[in-house]
């Protein structure tokens, strides 16, 4: 008896090693199921009209309400000036402050601080003290005295930052002219109430 040959002609399949089969295999099992389980949940959604309202809003409605609601930067925070100075130094100050991030400053005296935050007239009232120009160029300590509503917390928090930066600013430009000087010799007391 003769053994038969192999033929040839035809070609050897090409050996694909079972591993990677079952795990093509597994992978495409897997984004079946992940297909069918997304398939019904949109199905699920769309039986259920107030989860659909609400998902709509949600990334909506609520999302632009939220971005236009609270702006970042401070815009006409209404700001008061005591000042108890009267000198170019303290009037160089007050013309520092001007829209769009604060309304123009109203002049009051001391007595009418309390009443004027208490009422929401104004966020912010800051208090320069005589002979404050004086200290200044004498390089003696000077103190200015910033108040703060910080019941309208978004202008609160931004807006002493902004002042503290101005008023050292100011002062820096002032005593620039006069003469150098390495410590600004003014520390801005900040009282939140």
């Amino acid at each position: 008896m003769m053994d038969a040959a192999p033929n040839a002609s035809t070609p050897a399949a090409p050996a694909t090693p079972p591993a990677r089969t079952d795990a093509r295999r597994g992978t495409l099992r897997h984004l079946a199921n992940i297909y069918r389980l997304g398939v019904k949940e949109l199905w699920s959604l769309a039986r259920d009209p107030i989860m659909l309202v609400l998902i709509i809003y949600t990334f909506t409605a609520s999302v632009y309400t939220a971005a236009t609601a609270q702006p970042d930067t401070l815009h006409m925070a209404p700001i008061a000036i005591v000042d108890e100075d009267h000198s170019p130094l303290s009037q160089q100050i007050a013309s520092a402050f001007f829209p769009p991030q604060f309304t123009m400053p109203q002049m009051i005296t001391s007595s009418e601080v309390n009443a004027g935050m208490d009422a929401g007239n104004y966020t912010f009232a800051l208090n320069i003290p005589p002979n404050f120009q004086r200290d200044v160029l004498g390089g003696r300590f000077a103190e200015i005295q910033l108040n703060v509503d910080a019941t309208r917390m978004s202008q609160a928090f931004t807006g002493s930052g902004y002042i503290q930066q101005i008023v050292s600013g100011e002062i820096q430009t002032f005593v620039d002219r006069y003469r150098s000087t390495p410590r600004l010799p003014v520390e801005l007391a900040l009282r939140v109430r």
